[in-house]
């Protein structure tokens, strides 16, 4: 009965990881963690809790499961010009991997996710929902002439985000990277997203640094 979900706080903060369902604290998952969940649901104190590895249990409460298409972004070490990659899958309907490309958010001297408003910091770690889902808007300047704009789930104060291109990605200049939104670094990779949505019209979002 193996599935795949993902961490969904409604504050947008981590979610803490136990040894057995209401056990001790072992760890902790940032909002929008990708997790395999291997158990029902067991009851324990007051909540219900599944586990998602050896002595690894997470209160059910914080996964939800997305079943239609989604775009899936991890951050990972590698960085272009000092801003963090985001390997991002492409995910359609029936759970395929159609295809993948990179991402980057925020500016090369604000690598550090942040809730507050015109920060210029990555986007929050979460989920996130397409204000439009399929529809990629003309927008030009440091957007690269495309533009999703989504709404995140949880409580944060950061607003107008969305997904384009960045065209200033690769000149490390002052453009380099984005005000906080998600963008693709290159002109293929721009048109494989665009693509992808105007095609999967996924409704979700989801970023996180496994």
């Amino acid at each position: 009965m193996a599935f795949t979900a993902y961490v969904s706080t409604k504050d947008g903060d981590s979610l803490t990881v136990r040894n057995r369902a209401n056990g001790e604290p072992v760890g902790s998952l940032v909002n929008g963690t990708e997790v395999n969940v291997i158990s029902e649901p067991v009851l324990s104190g007051s909540r219900k809790w599944v586990q998602i590895g050896a002595n690894r249990w997470i209160a059910n409460d914080f996964i939800t499961v997305i079943r239609g298409a989604r775009i899936v972004a991890n951050r990972t070490t590698g960085n272009i010009n000092g801003l963090k990659v985001y390997n991002t899958r492409l995910i359609d309907s029936n759970g395929r991997v159609i295809n993948t490309v990179r991402g980057v958010s925020g500016r090369a001297n604000n690598q550090t996710p942040s809730d507050v408003a015109g920060s210029q910091a990555p986007l929050p770690f979460g989920v996130y929902k397409f204000d439009f889902p399929g529809v990629v808007e003309f927008k030009d300047g440091e957007f690269g002439g495309v533009w999703s704009s989504m709404t995140p789930t949880f409580t944060t104060g950061r607003t107008e985000l969305g997904v384009h291109y960045d065209p200033s990605a690769l000149r490390q200049n002052s453009n380099s990277g984005t005000a906080g939104c998600f963008a693709t670094p290159t002109i293929q990779e721009r048109d494989i997203m665009t693509n992808f949505i105007r095609t999967h019209k996924p409704v979700y979002f989801i970023v996180y640094q496994a």
